[in-house]
């Protein structure tokens, strides 16, 4: 990418990219270096970022919008595994190891999906050069691995509500946007099925779940509003 217009992507990127996403929590020099060695890609809704089973070793880097990561079904179809915001690494794993993809990405929203796209021997690069660039990656690879593992746990002792409140917390605190005092907004549009996804439910035990938090979320508007942090966190934490 050209210097100027990586230090323009830059410049304008810092201003929605969350501090602790993985580009937000690097310095404008790191952030300056990627940039310069990547690829502006845009993506509308729908469209493929990372297919699973491919084999390929790019990284994307979301500059604005968001993105669905899911993963098939043995029995036919996929699931929805986790939601990605603008700021955040996708495609690491399979740059890291080699291996196929291991879920797909797929450009989500009404706003086309901006990203820096970088072989991973080119990120690499950089990573050498900026240690704090390694460390954020070990951080964000970290930080996905214990949320999976936290699922897992969670779909065998916490019941739906449980669970469906902590991926609600865990989205506020990530990426939610605050208004009117104590309520959250979160910038997803997600369906009563992929909420179920996420949980490894029946969309009908989503929306009962859903049902269950009235009082705490707002979902009959197109992006679920959290009306009480506070409580809503009581219940995430089983008190």
């Amino acid at each position: 990418m050209d210097r100027a217009v990586a230090e323009r992507l830059v410049r304008d990127g810092r201003r929605g990219w969350r501090a602790d996403s993985f580009l937000g929590g690097l310095s404008c020099a790191a952030q300056l270096a990627l940039a310069e060695r990547a690829e502006l890609v845009s993506f509308a809704s729908g469209a493929l970022l990372i297919r699973e089973g491919d084999v390929s070793s790019e990284v994307f880097l979301l500059v604005a919008s968001y993105v669905k990561v899911t993963a098939a079904l043995v029995d036919g179809g996929w699931t929805l595994v986790a939601v990605r915001m603008s700021g955040d690494l996708v495609g690491e794993l399979a740059g890291m190891s080699g291996a196929p993809r291991s879920a797909s990405v797929r450009a989500c929203g009404v706003v086309p999906v901006s990203a820096m796209r970088l072989d991973w021997s080119e990120f690499d690069a950089v990573a050498e050069r900026y240690p704090e660039v390694l460390r954020r990656l070990q951080e964000t690879v970290s930080r996905k691995l214990t949320a999976a593992t936290r699922r897992r746990v969670d779909f065998h002792h916490r019941s739906p509500t449980v669970r469906l409140a902590r991926v609600l917390v865990e989205m506020a605190d990530d990426f939610g946007q605050s208004v009117r005092g104590r309520e959250v907004i979160l910038p997803v549009d997600l369906k009563h099925m992929e909420w179920g996804e996420l949980i490894g439910v029946s969309e009908s035990t989503a929306y009962r779940a859903l049902r269950e938090l009235r009082d705490l979320v707002d979902a009959h508007h197109r992006r679920v509003i959290v009306t009480d942090l506070t409580g809503l966190r009581r219940v995430a934490d089983g008190v």
